[in-house]
């Protein structure tokens, strides 16, 4: 790099003598410079066109797709509604046939429910733990004639415990054979009261302990062993009988327990499992398993015994194993489950039944209607109407948005080839206009509809007259009301003018479709050409910069060159007066 000592020798600014003589040829380059943002600014004005012709496309096909047929045919699609959706609510899909039903529901389908014939539980014993049973650490509260006495209960407290603690003040308590809980006065002349509104722990009201008439005290509910947390093959799981390792089934799903397995982890398989169609709860108040189905109707949920001997000690099967502990037989106590019930229903008088709530169209022989039963009709209320009628939300919907699009899209080129804008000249873009223009206001007389016009069917333009000169008046507007007349007195004659394959949207597809196509269409030849003139003003922007870069260096050392001379001058002078 060359370093310049402006007019060290001379005394001349030759610094700014090159920075003039080079401001000349960088004129020039400010020029390319010009026309390269005007170049990159017809490029963005043309892809923002191009993304307002490609909404207008999107805006056709929704409509004009519906030659697919199915979900994609606006004109097919259906709507339903309930008259009591209390009574039932429903779905409708396209091939439903539109007119009205009277619905009556007599019943709805119910679940059946399994419930262990007898308690598979054990009566809580002195060795059982308080916690186990659900009551709660705290304070609990005896009156003896009248006289307070409070103990405390700990979490590692077991029923033992507590009868001691009782004792000690003159509170006898026991179990009965049904697991009652009891509390008497040991003495029988004394008067015992049990809880205090201080009480911190849950026991009174956990086993609803209650004053008998003869002054005594009994629990409503009874106190079993048996807990969610219970090991299951444990020889103190609590049960009435030991539970074997091995498996079992409900519904189509084989469960396994090993010496692992709580009574709260099986529950937890057993209701995550789809392919058991049920679900299970423990119930501490009765000591039984309860299994309840997730599918409606009168039929028996399947429960079979396998290695294990669950199902018997649960009270849902007897069965019988051989020494090696295979199953030789087993039998399913079906008075152990109460039946759910189907659902009654009349369509039109007719009655019909189902297993389930949600009734498909093979059940109703209504076709293309799914009902979901909700509840009973009473004499006050009467039939319930279904009604099918066409969607024309939705379809007014994608009319308005055609409309929306297309008015963007005209408006868009009125504005991006007025005089001087960047756009301004491209006649492509302003005969697609004008074909758009066109096909909205002409008569289509191919279709063979009785709808010929746009305006027939409520969509139309602002005419211009003297009173309105105004650019716009190509703008497209919905007269719902007028739409919604021809859609119900029309409906095919609508669809044809429409997306017909002479329709107007048809029409206007192929010419927007023609513009936006790859490589031939407008935008993308007008893009192509655009790009190669941005490419060839960079290039001559980079090759100028060089030139004047080299400019520059030559002027420095031409300058630099005659300082030298000049000094060189100044040497042979000095020497010569020496």
């Amino acid at each position: 790099m060359t370093i310049s000592f402006s007019g060290l020798v001379s005394g001349l600014d030759t610094s700014s003598w090159v920075e003039a003589f080079v401001s000349v040829k960088q004129e020039e380059v400010k020029k390319y410079e010009t026309e390269l943002e005007e170049l990159q600014k017809e490029k963005t004005t043309l892809n923002d066109t191009r993304s307002v012709f490609s909404d207008l496309r999107s805006a056709i096909e929704k409509l004009t797709d519906a030659k697919f047929g199915g979900t994609f045919d606006l004109f097919a699609q259906n709507s339903v509604t309930s008259s009591n959706e209390n009574i039932f609510t429903a779905t409708v899909t396209s091939s439903a046939v539109r007119q009205n039903y009277d619905i009556s529901v007599q019943q709805l389908a119910t679940t059946t429910k399994a419930t262990s014939k007898e308690a598979a539980s054990a009566i809580a014993d002195d060795e059982t733990l308080l916690s186990n049973l659900g009551i709660t650490e705290g304070t609990l509260t005896a009156y003896v004639n009248g006289e307070k006495h409070t103990i405390n209960i700990d979490e590692a407290d077991t029923l033992g415990d507590l009868k001691a603690r009782m004792a000690e003040f003159g509170v006898k308590t026991e179990v009965d054979e049904a697991g009652v809980l009891r509390f008497s006065a040991q003495n029988g002349s004394d008067t015992i009261n049990i809880g205090a509104t201080t009480d911190s722990s849950n026991l009174v009201s956990l086993i609803g302990l209650t004053q008998q008439e003869d002054g005594t005290y009994a629990s409503t509910s009874s106190l079993y062993k048996a807990s969610v947390a219970t090991n299951l093959t444990s020889t103190d799981s609590g049960f009435n009988q030991q539970i074997t390792a091995g498996t079992f089934t409900i519904g189509d799903a084989t469960f396994t327990i090993d010496e692992n397995t709580t009574l709260s982890s099986l529950i937890s398989q057993i209701n995550s499992s789809e392919d058991a169609q049920a679900y299970a709860y423990w119930d501490d108040a009765t000591g039984k398993l309860n299994i309840t189905s997730t599918v409606e109707g009168a039929s028996y949920i399947n429960i079979e015994a396998g290695t294990s001997n669950f199902t018997d000690v649960m009270g849902f099967t007897t069965s019988e194993w051989d020494a090696d502990g295979n199953l030789v037989s087993s039998k399913m106590y079906t008075d152990a489950q109460q039946l759910g019930k189907n659902a009654i229903f009349t369509v039109n008088g007719t009655t019909m039944t189902s297993t389930s709530n949600t009734v498909t169209s093979d059940i109703s022989r209504i076709e293309g209607v799914t009902l979901t039963l909700k509840g009973t009709n009473t004499e006050e209320d009467g039939n319930t109407t279904l009604q099918v009628t066409q969607n024309t939300e939705d379809l007014e919907s994608a009319v308005n948005a055609f409309i929306e699009a297309y008015n963007a899209a005209i408006a868009k080129v009125e504005e991006v080839t007025a005089s001087g804008a960047d756009l301004h000249g491209e006649t492509s873009l302003t005969s697609l206009a004008r074909t758009l223009k066109s096909y909205s206001t002409s008569s289509n007389t191919t279709n063979g509809g009785v709808f010929k016009l746009l305006s027939d069917i409520g969509i139309s333009t602002a005419a211009a007259d003297g009173n309105n000169l105004s650019t716009d008046t190509y703008q497209l507007s919905l007269d719902s009301e007028k739409f919604m007349k021809a859609l119900q007195e029309n409906p095919e004659s609508v669809k044809s003018i429409l997306t017909g394959d002479n329709g107007v949207l048809s029409m206007m597809e192929n010419a927007v479709e023609q513009s936006l196509s790859a490589t031939t269409g407008f935008f993308d030849v007008k893009t192509s050409t655009l790009d190669s003139n941005i490419d060839k003003m960079e290039e001559k922007i980079t090759k100028k910069n060089t030139s004047i870069e080299t400019y520059r260096s030559q002027l420095e050392n031409k300058f630099y060159q005659m300082e030298m001379a000049i000094a060189q001058m100044q040497q042979n002078y000095s020497s010569f007066l020496s």
